[in-house]
């Protein structure tokens, strides 16, 4: 199937008319507005058989003429959705099984009994403001805003958001149209489809918290070509958890999010060994007042939701626990609510689509770092396999060092061990894919994750304590001074159960042979 490239941006009905007298827009138009009314009718099954597998089956009518569409596949993050996308004209408002040709789909929509549960799920009404703009680089895209409605039963959402579908040339002018256009425009990034807001309605619950998903990277890439596949999947990664973080129902969504900034961080880190710190370094910082967003937020969380929840209900009548709690908790939903203001800031939605436009550039092959250029790990000209490899044995042999010294390891120490193995953990998961042994692989990350866990569990002690100092504790006879001295008690004995633990986990680790 053809493959849809387009940015999407969410943006206030009030705002519409502006955008459409906006003088940039004019100056790049090289047709007139026209605006349509569109219809469509999403279908699958009672159990969402065609959203399991990521497709999504439309039928559209477009003035008296019905178009079926079928997307499936790709990805979206920073705003860009790059889909596999079909289209034919059918004559009803009923798939046509004889207008599929991908390979794929029919094998799936091969049983008759999945043919004939399929039905309408949801429904979009919208109207369609299209342009078709000429872009700097000679390229062209088809620009839509639409503002409608999608219904499912008796519940609707309303749509009001851009569409920015390339129809020629690279992704970059359309993340550079999208940054001149937000210092006029409250524009905000969209990371999920229509279809994928339709079925949150007809379901009743968005997708769970996703982990990050492999990295696709192939033998012939370059190590630039590595860096930007990398990217995207922690782009992907921060971004399908965005809507679910903002929500705030699961403190699993931000965890995800702070997972997926710090693989990206780490991305950084690795590839700075082959190119120009200095090419990295505006985006380093930029992702490092990000993190400076989530960390108290999530600290937050781990605290009140793990820590003091384990606790609490050893002591349910503790007048000063349950003063405790309240305190900690009204401090967990200031954090938190710090970290949902700062993805709604303009900042981090220009944020997103500079990094999207840096991606594309790719400035970072201009600046080479000449002072790596006599380590095998440091040079881009080398197969990227054999980056990988020279990577990971590095970074291996960092870790060995630590192990020579275990018992004896200082607080501080132990949590640089902890950052080692992190690092090395998130390069492993990037690299797998060019390795052959599936298994050795698989068992030398769950080690590594093991490892992290518990050193991860030890380092809480000094978390709980910093924490603890931030909030107001009465010191009379209420309680809440013997309730954090409870905690902290709590705290520390766990940290010494896990430091018995950390030695197996060591020996376990030790055992697991390299696997590249």
């Amino acid at each position: 199937m053809p493959t849809e490239i387009e940015l999407k941006l969410r943006l206030p009905p009030a705002a519409t008319a502006r955008l459409q007298r906006n003088p940039l827009l004019k100056s790049l138009s090289i047709s007139n507005s026209v605006t349509r009314k569109l219809y469509s009718i999403y279908y699958d099954t009672p159990d969402f058989a065609l959203r399991r597998n990521g497709i999504a089956l439309r039928l559209r009518r477009e003035g008296k003429q019905w178009v079926q569409t079928i997307k499936g596949g790709g990805s979206a993050a920073a705003g860009l959705h790059q889909r596999d996308e079909s289209e034919a004209p059918v004559l009803k408002a009923r798939p046509d099984f004889t207008k599929i040709s991908d390979p794929q789909l029919i094998k799936l929509i091969s049983t008759a009994s999945l043919r004939e549960q399929l039905h309408p799920v949801f429904t979009t009404v919208f109207n369609r403001h299209t342009r078709i703009l000429r872009l700097p680089d000679g390229g062209e895209a088809e620009f839509c805003l639409d503002r409608g409605t999608i219904v499912a039963g008796d519940i609707s959402t309303p749509i009001c958001e851009i569409e920015l579908e390339l129809e020629s040339g690279s992704p970059l002018p359309l993340f550079q149209l999208a940054q001149d256009l937000l210092h006029d425009i409250p524009l905000r990034l969209e990371n999920v489809s229509k279809a994928e807001r339709g079925y949150v309605l007809a379901s009743g619950s968005g997708s769970p918290p996703l982990k990050a998903q492999p990295v696709q990277l192939a033998a012939e890439m370059s190590v630039s070509e590595a860096f930007k596949a990398i990217t995207w999947n922690c782009l992907g990664h921060l971004h399908s958890n965005e809507a679910g973080m903002l929500d705030g129902s699961d403190i699993e969504y931000l965890h995800q999010m702070r997972v997926a900034l710090r693989r990206q961080r780490s991305a950084l880190s690795i590839f700075s060994r082959v190119f120009s710190k200095t090419a990295f370094l505006p985006i380093a910082q930029e992702l490092k007042w990000l993190a400076g967003q989530f960390g108290p937020a999530r600290d937050w969380d781990v605290f009140v939701k793990e820590t003091f929840a384990a606790v609490y209900p050893a002591f349910p009548n503790h007048q000063g626990m349950v003063a405790l709690r309240g305190k900690c908790e009204r401090l967990r939903r200031h954090h938190n609510d710090t970290a949902r203001k700062a993805i709604e800031s303009r900042h981090y939605t220009e944020l997103m689509l500079k990094l999207g436009a840096w991606l594309c550039t790719e400035s970072w092959l201009a600046q080479p770092d000449l002072a790596a250029s006599d380590n095998p790990a440091g040079r881009s000209d080398v197969p990227v396999r054999e980056f990988a490899g020279t990577l990971l044995a590095h970074r291996h042999r960092q870790l060995k060092k630590y192990g020579k010294k275990l018992e004896s390891l200082s607080v501080p120490e132990l949590h640089a061990l902890r950052i080692v193995a992190k690092k090395q953990r998130y390069a492993a998961e990037f690299f797998a894919g060019f390795f052959p042994h599936k298994e050795s692989t698989k068992r030398y990350i769950q080690s590594l994750s093991t490892l992290q866990d518990i050193l991860g569990a030890m380092n809480d002690t000094a978390v709980v304590e910093r924490l603890l100092s931030e909030v107001s504790i009465t010191r009379d006879e209420s309680g809440e001074h013997e309730a954090a001295g409870i905690i902290r008690g709590w705290s520390a004995s766990l940290a010494l159960i896990k430091k018995q633990e950390l030695n197996a986990a060591w020996k376990h680790f030790h055992k697991n042979d390299p696997f590249w």
